[in-house]
């Protein structure tokens, strides 16, 4: 079995872990936004 190679940063990090960072990141911002759609939409129909 071989292991996959990833380039690996000065500190250690390699690049898919930032990857994935910026993924859940990028997820995070969708959620809260579908949040504060969801907050907007239930205070028009009080």
């Amino acid at each position: 079995m071989s292991k996959e190679t990833r380039s690996i940063d000065k500190k250690g990090f390699s690049n898919k872990f930032f990857e994935e960072l910026d993924k859940e990141h990028d997820n995070a911002k969708d959620f809260a936004k579908r949040q504060k759609e969801l907050k907007e939409k239930k205070k028009q129909q009080i």
